[in-house]
């Protein structure tokens, strides 16, 4: 029989199909009759002894290695021994090579589907990955970040803390909570921690004031899409306020139609678009006065130079109307209550936004649903220590151009939601 195997000290002699599996029957290719341990004696044969170990899939199928190995026995002291076969893993019932496989694909792949791959148990696979997990935390350290990106995400029951480097592109760490008592500590023990010079994050005052003490040269940026976002919301309490005026037909209309129209940039629109709002601004006029307000904002980031920005705001703010737009006069507020973190953006010698780390955060939570439910400490080492996830982006240009991302996050969101990685 064709030696499907290349296992040495085995060979098939048999080969079948079982209702979830591939069976190869192999029985040992030499055998001598080993000496008693304990009486240095010759052993006896004594029988045969039938094993089952799962084995690497062949033709798309998982594989059970059936072993008929003899057994011997020592006549003095009744020991029993068979072959050892070098192959084996110690601590499963399975081929060290499938164990190697399983070590490779089980933090970018998730558990249910390499179980299925392989045909071995879910929990089997889990604690392969427990072992990895547990040599990597023991290994891979990576280099403290110039440019820190911070960020919070929602899953397996709390809000987890997300560190990455925006000069790099890649996943720094991840942490089980968000509040001071644990932020302050890891930032305390962090190696080189002076290299910091710029930490990207959003108004949530704890990140500032964990890494504030401890980050002696790090300066604050606040995350441009996190302010802009603000307009983009105060006009949507003022659509909503108009909306409420109309009958039910109209609202429907509103919302489907008129909110992304007005939430979309005007270089995004499309000439049919454009058109609509060319509509809505003769139909609508406070809905339109509330649109320019919006972008007028955005242009803010448009500015080449800080005085210039500060220049744009304050003649933005001064611009609202004294009665109405208390959304907007809100947004006010909020950046008089950052200034210096909003503007500390025209600082920086290249624009620095957390584009990354929410891109991260995307491809965190859709690895958490393809888990249905995984652990905090499956999916930090999944985050950490996938091969993609550790992967380094294409880095930065010099002077302030354009940030480029690397490929990597988006791409795999694109596979995650197709299935490609079930």
């Amino acid at each position: 029989m064709l030696d499907l195997l290349n296992l040495p000290g085995i060979k098939p002699v048999d080969m079948y199909k079982e209702s979830k599996a591939l069976i190869i029957v192999a029985v040992p290719e030499e055998v001598e009759v080993p000496l008693c341990e304990a009486c240095k004696t010759p052993m006896h044969k004594h029988g045969t002894r039938k094993n089952r170990f799962s084995d690497t899939p062949l033709y798309m199928e998982p594989v059970r290695l059936e072993i008929q190995r003899p057994r011997f026995r020592c006549e003095s002291c009744g020991k029993m021994a068979m072959p050892e076969l070098n192959f084996l893993d110690d601590k499963r019932r399975s081929t060290k090579r499938l164990v190697d496989v399983i070590r490779q694909q089980c933090l970018s792949t998730t558990f249910r589907a390499l179980a299925e791959q392989t045909g071995v148990a879910v929990n089997t696979v889990k604690n392969v990955a427990h072992d990895l997990i547990e040599e990597l935390e023991q290994t891979v350290r990576y280099e403290t970040p110039v440019i820190m990106g911070i960020d919070e995400v929602n899953l397996a029951g709390g809000y987890r803390c997300v560190i990455t480097n925006l000069a790099t592109n890649n996943v720094f760490d991840m942490l089980e909570h968000r509040t001071q008592d644990h932020l302050k500590p890891f930032f305390k023990d962090l190696t080189d921690r002076d290299k910091v010079e710029w930490v990207c994050t959003d108004m949530w005052r704890p990140f500032k004031r964990s890494f504030a003490q401890y980050l002696p040269n790090a300066k604050l940026v606040i995350d441009k899409f996190h302010v802009v976002k603000m307009a983009s919301e105060a006009l949507e309490d003022e659509r909503k306020k108009y909306q409420v005026q109309l009958g039910k037909n109209e609202r429907i209309n509103v919302k489907k139609s008129i909110r992304w129209l007005t939430l979309k940039r005007p270089q995004n629109l499309t000439p049919a678009e454009q058109k609509a709002l060319i509509i809505v601004r003769e139909q609508i006029p406070e809905l339109a006065i509330a649109y320019d307000f919006k972008e007028s904002f955005f242009a803010i980031y448009d500015e080449l130079d800080k005085q210039q920005a500060q220049n744009a705001f304050e003649a933005w703010e001064n611009s609202l109307p004294d009665q109405g737009m208390e959304s907007f006069k809100k947004l006010v507020k909020t950046v008089h209550n950052h200034y210096d973190d909003i503007f500390a953006y025209w600082d920086a010698p290249f624009p620095i936004t957390n584009a990354y780390t929410e891109g991260l955060n995307g491809l965190i939570k859709m690895s958490n649903r393809l888990g249905r439910g995984y652990s905090y400490e499956i999916i930090r080492a999944k985050t950490l220590y996938s091969a993609e996830a550790r992967k380094v982006g294409s880095g930065i240009r010099s002077g302030r151009g354009k940030v480029e991302y690397g490929p990597h996050i988006p791409t795999l969101l694109k596979q995650a939601e197709s299935g490609e990685l079930d």
